[in-house]
């Protein structure tokens, strides 16, 4: 039987089998792999993106409703909470419109599903409960304005779509949603808060409230201060009335440059406000700002070009820093003419001296000698041993007989007086003197020597005066314009000086032969003519009229802010001048010319060397005026001219919409404040619906401050380190001023507060009489006596005790001493004058300077209110009568106020005064609305952005109790400027002379209570 392994029959190969096995796995996947979908995938795919469909129309809708909240809203400033933390400091109202964005977002998506058939598809995002979660929530969020903020693109990263059948996930997507909606939410908060910036920019940092507030109260200042200075009674040239109406002003400005348009309600406003404060001002007689200044003020007459008047300029009408003042030299040149003629002049020289300069001439002896025959010296020779030489005395003769040899000649330049020759013998005797103990013994000798000598007298023509250098015919003979002398007398002069004072020409020709002549050379001075000084002053006369003539144009601007130096100007343009004032010939006609045209020099160079003072007082005088300006903020005289500079600021075009294209058309918007006009008064509910009922607001509060205003503010105390707010006294030239105004006055009230003054100023000047005395004593050769008759018979020369303090405050009464001691000595010099002159003038100021020389504050204050309110009344009273108007200006006068610039006697081009204005302001609620950007359901379809200072609250978390995010900043606003001003010298001055030179308004002494949520602040003011 065969075995089973061993049968062959009927069997298949595995190969085959194999095979089998493999074609049918593939053809059963192959069905497998393509039956059709599956009804549950198939569901949840149409679900899925039915959903993600309607989360487009989700964020839309979620978007706009966000930014109309946050509109509502705007988030301004976080709060120091958990969740107020996360927004940005840097962006709050960004983070806050991201934040608002995904809450709505998240809140619409969770009752947004779309279901299929057994499968539920819903977006979602995750929910937000804890500051961190916040954070990403935030940071889910992405916007970006387009069309310049118009619309708004937002971004919403990681939106989570689900699908789900009966509970079980079938299916999860995240995606990235980006939408662009029609919002200019972005644009109103930039424009708003671009609008905040520019309140709060000063005139130097850009265009702004500060540069628009400059631009109006410069022509308010400006035209009331030249009629304050023109006599209209005016007392307080800028008022914080002129600060609120100018402020506001301004602000719509700043409104129509961002906006296109401004405030309605607040032009209404400001044009009611501009009416009732023109009326009071006219009311009050004192109405000549703006265009009304024109009306009031008389034009001045243009062909008037001194000092005295600011000329026309082309283009510029009316009271204005573009005005020129013409500063003129006239009263230096008369001073220093003055000088010249007094024999004072501070550099040495005066006309006598600049005469005789010009009348100089360098002589010399000039020699030559030969020797013709010589013996040897003899030596000594001892009478025997043990003598010593104890002295050697020579003596010698001379025997002179005259030569006919050669003389010294003279250069091409100089001229020979005269000249001779001489043979000199000369017999020496020498004496020998000899010791041997107490024994003496002398023995002798001698020698002869000859000489041939030539001497001769020169002459060289050498003035020293600053003439110029050009030559002069004729000199040592007679002639020239005043027929004069010349120099005629000064070969006989050199002779008598050089030979005759030697002992003649004999003496001379031994001197030259022993080599022993003393005297080689000599300064000789011609004889003057009589008629030189009247001739050399009338020619004087001339020049001083021509020199006082010269001016220099300053813009009126400048010299206001002192930031032009005119003395400096002056002595530049003198000296381009020079050549042509001097008027020098190509050769003098005879000296006399020439010291006509070199005291022409000295009095140009006179000039030019006190406009130099005056120039280097300015430099001094603008850094303590610097020191003054940074008391109340300001840098510099520079940065004061700057602001001067920005006050013209260019009128903005009116921009009716929003720059850009976006998808719903343009956007126009319109800015919309409570109240509409800020004013430093209170106001409440009924004026301002951003207020609420039963509580009060302050808009606006301001302060300016008048920097030099009497007391303080006349032209040495304004700016000295004590300064405006000086609280220790008094100085002596302020009192003076006030006691000098008050002596004019009879009324009693004036007389009562003028008393106690009167004495205090006698006290002062006693002390200034005791140092007096001391130094002429000490300076001269007078007695005690003689010493205080002097100072006696100056003072005297001043009866009213103002007027004594006045001169000694300004140099008067040192140079009248000076002058009458000077005049009482024996021996009188001027040059002794000049220097007890500067003597009396550093004791007087150290005097002035001390406390005991300071007045009482409140006695000159008391005075000073007397006088002024006198003055007032009368103004009230009787001004309207040209006599009245007359005495009126005259009282007024004699309280100037201001700091005159350069103020020296006789030296005086204009006065200047600086008000520094300083503003701070918010509004109760500022709306910017505009037609579009709201939801379809919101009425009208206007989108309000409202600035109103609540806190903005919102539920993050989703426990039903919001949290506070921060707060919605109020517009506010704080800019200060400044206003310079400048009037000729003379009148009223300018500046606040009714005692309120610091004036402010509001709520200022607390600047910041402008709410009335601030505990510390009052309901009312």
């Amino acid at each position: 039987m065969t075995r089973f392994a061993e049968d062959r029959r009927g069997r298949v190969p595995f190969a085959l089998v194999g095979v089998l096995l493999l074609v049918g796995a593939a053809t059963f996947g192959a069905a497998v792999s393509t039956r059709g979908p599956d009804r549950v995938d198939r569901d949840a795919d149409v679900a899925v993106e039915r959903a993600s469909a309607e989360t487009t129309a989700v964020l839309r809708s979620a978007v706009s409703e966000a930014a109309r909240k946050a509109a509502a809203e705007p988030l301004t400033s976080p709060a120091e909470t958990p969740y107020g933390r996360v927004l940005s400091d840097d962006r709050p109202f960004r983070d806050a419109l991201r934040l608002r964005i995904y809450l709505a977002v998240r809140e619409r998506l969770s009752v947004t599903r779309h279901r299929r058939g057994d499968v539920a598809a819903v977006a979602s995002i995750p929910e937000v409960t804890t500051p961190a979660e916040l954070r990403d929530a935030i940071n889910r969020i992405r916007i970006q304005g387009i069309e310049n903020g118009t619309a708004l693109r937002v971004t919403v990263r990681n939106v989570t779509v689900t699908a789900r059948e009966r509970g079980r996930v079938v299916t999860r997507e995240r995606r990235a949603r980006t939408i662009t909606v029609s919002t200019p939410v972005l644009a109103l908060h930039d424009r708003a808060a671009a609008f905040e910036e520019r309140l709060n920019r000063g005139p130097l940092a850009g265009p702004g409230l500060g540069r628009q507030l400059t631009a109006r109260l410069y022509p308010v200042a400006w035209s009331r201060g030249w009629g304050q200075y023109r006599g209209l009674p005016i007392t307080n040239v800028i008022t914080n009335r002129h600060v609120e109406t100018s402020t506001n002003g301004a602000v719509l400005e700043t409104q129509r440059a961002m906006f296109g348009r401004s405030d309605p309600a607040g032009r209404k406003a400001m044009r009611r406000a501009r009416l009732e404060f023109g009326l009071r001002e006219f009311a009050a007689g004192t109405q000549i700002d703006g265009s009304r200044a024109a009306g009031v003020l008389p034009r001045p007459n243009p062909n008037v070009t001194a000092a005295s008047e600011l000329p026309h300029r082309r283009g510029v009408d009316g009271p204005s820093p573009d005005r020129s003042i013409a500063v003129d030299t006239g009263s230096l040149a008369e001073m220093a003419l003055a000088g010249l003629r007094s024999s004072a002049v501070r550099s040495n020289h005066s006309l006598d001296g600049v005469h005789r300069a010009a009348y100089r001439v360098e002589t010399e002896l000039r020699t030559v000698r030969e020797q013709t025959y010589a013996e040897p010296r003899p030596e000594p020779e001892a009478p025997g041993q043990a003598w010593s030489l104890d002295e050697t005395a020579v003596t010698m003769s001379a025997a002179v007989s005259p030569s006919v040899g050669p003389t010294p000649n003279v250069g091409t330049d100089e001229r020979r007086f005269g000249s001779f020759a001489r043979y000199v013998e000369i017999e020496r005797r020498v004496t020998w003197t000899w010791e041997r103990g107490e024994e003496q013994m002398t023995t002798t000798g001698g020698w002869t020597e000859r000489y041939r000598v030539g001497v001769t007298l020169a002459g060289a023509y050498a003035p020293n005066g600053t003439a110029p250098d050009r030559p002069t015919r004729p000199r040592f003979e007679e002639g020239g314009p005043l027929d004069g002398p010349n120099l005629a007398d000064v070969p006989a002069k050199a002779e008598q000086r050089l030979v005759e004072r030697q002992g003649g020409r004999d003496a001379v020709a031994i001197a030259v032969a022993d080599d022993a002549l003393d005297d080689r050379e000599s300064v000789v001075y011609g004889d003057r003519p009589a008629d030189l000084r009247p001739w050399t002053n009338a020619d004087l006369t001339t020049l001083r009229e021509r020199v006082a003539n010269v001016t220099v144009s300053v813009p009126a601007g400048k010299i206001a802010t002192y930031t032009e130096n005119p003395p400096e100007q002056l002595a530049a343009e003198l000296r381009r001048r020079r050549a042509r004032l001097i008027d020098a010939p190509d050769q003098y006609q005879g000296v006399a010319d020439r010291a006509r045209v070199g005291a022409r020099t000295a009095l140009l160079r006179e000039t030019i060397r006190r406009l130099e003072r005056r120039s280097a007082a300015h430099t001094a005088t603008q850094r303590t005026f610097d020191t003054a300006l940074g008391r109340v903020g300001i840098n510099s005289s520079r940065a004061l001219h700057r602001i001067l500079q920005h006050r013209k600021t260019p009128v903005p075009s009116r921009q009716v919409t929003l720059p850009g294209s976006p998808p719903g058309g343009p956007v126009g918007v319109v800015p919309d404040g409570s109240p509409a006009y800020l004013t430093v008064a209170s106001v409440n509910h009924d004026r301002a619906l951003g207020v609420p009922p039963s509580r009060s607001y302050h808009p606006l509060s301001a302060k300016n401050v008048n920097l030099f205003a009497v007391p303080y503010g006349d032209a040495a105390d304004a700016v000295t380190k004590s300064g405006i707010d000086s609280a220790s006294g008094v100085r002596l030239r302020t009192a003076a001023r006030v006691l000098a105004a008050s002596e004019s006055m009879s009324n009693t009230s004036v007389r009562a507060a003028r008393r106690p003054l009167r004495e205090s100023v006698s006290e002062s000047v006693a002390l200034i009489r005791t140092r007096a005395i001391r130094i002429v004593r000490n300076e001269t050769s007078l007695t005690r006596y003689g010493a205080r008759r002097v100072v006696d018979e100056a003072v005297g020369r001043w009866r009213q005790p103002g007027r004594r303090a006045l001169a000694a405050s300004n140099g008067s009464l040192a140079a009248a001493i000076a002058t009458a001691a000077n005049e009482r000595l024996s021996d009188p010099d001027p040059g002794r004058a000049e220097r007890l002159e500067t003597r009396l003038d550093a004791a007087i100021v150290d005097v002035r300077r001390t406390s005991e020389a300071t007045v009482g504050e409140q006695v000159v204050q008391e005075a000073l209110t007397q006088v002024r309110d006198r003055a007032l009344d009368r103004a009230v009273s009787a001004a309207t009568t040209r006599l009245e108007r007359s005495r009126l200006k005259k009282r007024l006068g004699a309280l100037p106020a201001g700091l005159p610039v350069a103020p020296v006697p006789g030296y005086w081009y204009a006065t200047v005064n600086v008000w520094e204005v300083h503003v701070r302001g918010a509004y109760a609620r500022f709306n910017l609305r505009t037609k579009r950007g709201a939801p379809a359901s919101t009425p009208g379809g206007a989108l309000r952005y409202v600035r109103d200072g609540s806190r903005v609250r919102l539920d993050v978390d989703g426990d039903g109790t919001p949290e506070r995010l921060g707060r919605d900043e109020r517009v506010a606003f704080e800019t200060r400027t400044a206003v310079a001003v400048a009037v000729p010298p003379s009148g009223s001055g300018v500046g606040d002379v009714d005692g309120d030179s610091d004036e402010r308004a509001g709520t200022w002494p607390r600047p910041a209570c402008t709410s009335w949520e601030t505990e510390a602040c009052p309901d009312s003011e």
